[in-house]
């Protein structure tokens, strides 16, 4: 990919999330990427030193890339495809950032078909440990997918799953990054409630939600199987998880769930 040019309409977290990992692999060079914002204030403290080039015009990104990240938020994104929409053509793919705008939506304010990629990513990509899922567009290359696999396996999984499962998707690994947060947060109080120093209990609790991960990714197996695995009888887990399913925790985390997806979904109608 040495000769392709990738752009950024929108030059926030995620998207310099994205550009700094192009970059730091080698899957782009720095001088084959541009940014814009609507102030240089962003693209001054971050994009600029990793050498990328930068504007505050977003048709400057259309002429000059051949990937263009939609990276601003979904009430924008048709605004601003309307804004570059003659500067763009079948040569161009257009990758959207924006939760809940569909494809259909896109490829009407474009006026024409248009190669567009939906991919929904979650903010541990700013750590290089996140999950991005996509789906493609009837309009793109069969090469598109490869592409998109190679741009963005720098920060994290990445999953090609059917357009109609995006907004469940993205409320399992999107929304739910701040509920697994919350839990990180709840089990650190836990701690200092019983003696635990603060930092210390963050840095427990957060590395054994990691380590529990790693385990269900890496081994295969079931979480309820590894969850039978550290519960003795008449343990100590086992008191935790009595109180736990007493206070619905599993009815809880599915409720979330459903409210974040429906939520996704209303945001795709306005």
């Amino acid at each position: 990919m040495d000769d392709k040019k990738v752009g950024f309409i929108g030059a926030g977290n995620m998207a310099y999330a994205i550009g700094k990992a192009l970059v730091s692999s080698g899957v782009i060079k720095a001088g084959n990427i541009m940014a814009s914002a609507r102030t240089r204030t962003r693209l001054d403290a971050c994009w600029k030193d990793l050498g990328t080039k930068s504007t505050l015009d977003n048709e400057d990104v259309v002429k000059f890339a051949d990937i263009i990240f939609l990276s601003v938020k979904p009430h924008l994104i048709c605004d601003v495809i309307k804004q570059i929409k003659q500067s763009s053509g079948p040569a161009k793919l257009f990758i959207s950032v924006a939760a809940g705008i569909t494809i259909a939506t896109m490829n009407e304010t474009f006026g024409v078909p248009t190669r567009i990629v939906r991919t929904m990513p979650n903010t541990p990509c700013m750590v290089e440990c996140g999950v991005i899922v996509y789906a493609l567009s009837s309009e793109c290359l069969p090469s598109d997918g490869e592409m998109i696999k190679t741009m963005l396996d720098p920060i994290g999984l990445i999953e090609e799953v059917p357009e109609k499962q995006i907004d469940s998707v993205t409320s399992l690994m999107g929304c739910s990054i701040a509920w697994y947060q919350m839990v990180i947060e709840a089990m650190a109080d836990g701690g200092v409630k019983n003696g635990v120093p603060r930092a210390l209990a963050y840095k427990m609790a957060a590395k054994s939600m990691e380590g529990s991960a790693k385990l269900v990714l890496e081994t295969g197996n079931a979480p309820g199987v590894l969850k039978d695995q550290v519960t003795s009888p008449g343990g100590s887990t086992i008191c935790g998880l009595y109180e736990l399913e007493q206070s619905g925790i599993r009815g809880a985390f599915m409720k979330a769930v459903d409210a974040a997806t429906k939520r996704n979904q209303d945001l795709g109608k306005k």
